[in-house]
């Protein structure tokens, strides 16, 4: 028996310059993205469905696949996340990937509607195909690949889990505060969110330096101003 920890103290380091920086998409290519995603939607093939609700809501792509219909409620415009979806057993339910990850999170009303398209398949699974299964990461990562393909953009280190990283960067460019974001995306605490997309952060810093001092401005209204000595002799 190990009696004590023996990586306490100890600091990880890597070559920065080795790490892949993973894609996302801007507020222009975002919405370029959505349109064309909802304009061929198809209930009978929820891929795009699933990649429209990751773009609304930031949700992991196995908590996405476990939606069933009791946990969206239209009425409060809400979507309880309790649950993950496990394809090694052949397709079940499994726990979330952490206790923080339970979650209840807002959506809008136009995600709604296009939720509840999918009624009509008839199925308990709110992402069931026509052929009576779930999508898998391989099909869903196909259409997204084959959507970015159809809109001309060229996105390398760009997969499913690159939509959480888009809501990310989408909600920061509107001045939502991080500690928000970080409840959303069912994150621990909000170091784990930093850490994690501390590229984003230091992308939306300037922005936000700017607003610093755009609001600190407002802290004193304009004066008389005082004379320096150059101009006080200017005007003797």
């Amino acid at each position: 028996m190990i009696q004590k920890d023996f990586t306490q103290g100890v600091t990880l380091t890597f070559n920065n310059t080795k790490a892949i920086k993973v894609d996302y998409l801007n507020l222009d290519e975002l919405q370029r993205f959505v349109n064309a995603t909802a304009e061929k939607r198809n209930i009978h093939y929820p891929s795009r469905y699933m990649i429209l609700t990751a773009i609304y809501t930031g949700m992991r792509l196995d908590e996405i696949q476990a939606l069933t219909w009791k946990d969206i409620n239209p009425i409060w415009k809400t979507i309880s996340i309790n649950k993950a979806w496990d394809y090694t057993r052949g397709g079940d339910f499994k726990n979330t990937k952490n206790e923080s990850s339970k979650r209840i999170i807002r959506i809008n009303q136009q995600l709604i509607d296009w939720l509840m398209e999918l009624k009509s398949n008839g199925s308990e699974m709110v992402f069931m195909s026509q052929f009576k299964t779930v999508p898998t990461s391989n099909s869903v990562n196909q259409m997204l690949k084959e959507l970015l393909n159809e809109l001309g953009l060229q996105k390398k280190n760009f997969h499913f889990h690159s939509l959480r990283h888009s809501h990310v960067a989408y909600l920061l460019s509107q001045g939502i505060s991080i500690y928000a974001i970080s409840k959303r995306l069912g994150h621990s605490n909000i170091s784990t969110t930093i850490n994690t997309y501390a590229y984003l952060l230091d992308e939306f810093k300037a922005r936000q330096d700017d607003l610093f001092e755009k609001n600190l401005n407002k802290l004193q209204h304009p004066g008389p101003k005082i004379a320096t000595p150059l101009q006080q002799n200017n005007l003797n």
